[in-house]
């Protein structure tokens, strides 16, 4: 099973408080359904600052706890270089292929 969440504009402390929250909120659902994949789309995110970056991260840590895998779609050229410089892209799965909406809308979609 796949959750889907869309960040829009700037992960910063609020929006990636946010996408956190919304995250936990939808992977502990009681509805006997396991979520395997926590997919957070990038197309709507400008930027990404400390707090952003520091979010993904743990987030990860908490995918790998719980046995899912947590995977990051459409990054811009910008994020992508953000991700590089920072060596996040090692440690966290990029998908390198767009992901479109209709492949998705098959699956909870959160945007925050």
């Amino acid at each position: 099973m796949y959750v889907v969440l869309r960040p829009q504009g700037n992960l910063d402390v609020k929006r990636a408080t946010l996408l956190k929250h919304e995250l936990l909120h939808l992977t502990e659902t009681t509805d006997g359904e396991a979520k395997s994949y926590w997919v957070i789309d990038c197309a709507q995110v400008q930027s990404i600052d400390h707090f952003g970056l520091f979010t993904l991260v743990e987030l990860r840590q908490l995918a790998h706890q719980r046995k899912c895998h947590l995977r990051l779609c459409n990054l811009s050229k910008q994020l992508r270089l953000v991700f590089e410089i920072t060596e996040l892209d090692g440690r966290l799965r990029i998908w390198d292929k767009k992901v479109s909406d209709a492949s998705m809308s098959q699956y909870p979609m959160v945007l925050c």
